[in-house]
């Protein structure tokens, strides 16, 4: 019984090391992704994700059914560093723009969230084994901040979030405001 217990705790406890800001809160993230910024980038530097009304994945306004968790994280990796230098996919990571939005509330919004926070992760971990020979997760703040910015940085933009506290209305790229499904009569 002691050994389950053990086991759990230490399960929870490595589950909230291997963590950024979406996670732990130790190391925020300083910059994010401003409308501004979606806008005037190349569009060979965008990577828009949207889930449309049936729940169906768009990638770049292409449906991609039937692809599976490893093929999408491998494609949005594949997105970020282009290895091939293909001339539709990013320029580099640190220009590499990915933006994030759904037609209404779907579960498959916060999965597809989540897979791409995985591929930044691993993307976090490789530079920081170059570069430290340690993982991302064990690296102090100043060094995470250091391989953010000089190799991947945080570039997701979530279309879908309200924001707060503004007088304007926001006049942002992607999917439109659209709470609920239309109902045939």
């Amino acid at each position: 019984m002691k050994i389950l217990f053990f086991t759990i705790a230490s399960l929870l406890i490595t589950a909230t090391t291997f963590s950024q800001k979406w996670l732990d809160n130790t190391c925020p993230i300083e910059k994010e992704v401003s409308n501004e910024e979606y806008t005037s980038a190349k569009p060979s530097n965008l990577l828009t994700l949207i889930i449309d009304q049936e729940g169906k994945l768009l990638m770049n306004g292409k449906r991609n059914e039937g692809m599976s968790e490893i093929q999408f994280k491998e494609s949005v990796y594949d997105f970020l560093t282009n290895p091939e230098k293909d001339k539709t996919k990013a320029e580099s990571p640190k220009e590499a723009i990915i933006a994030l939005g759904s037609y209404g509330d779907h579960d498959s919004y916060d999965l597809i969230l989540r897979y791409v926070r995985e591929v930044y992760l691993y993307a976090w971990d490789t530079a920081s084994e170059e570069k430290y020979q340690a993982i991302y997760a064990d690296l102090d703040c100043k060094k995470r901040k250091k391989i953010r910015s000089s190799e991947f940085p945080y570039n997701v933009l979530q279309l879908n979030t309200k924001e707060k506290d503004k007088k304007k209305p926001s006049f942002s790229p992607g999917v439109p405001p659209f709470e609920g499904d239309v109902k045939d009569n």
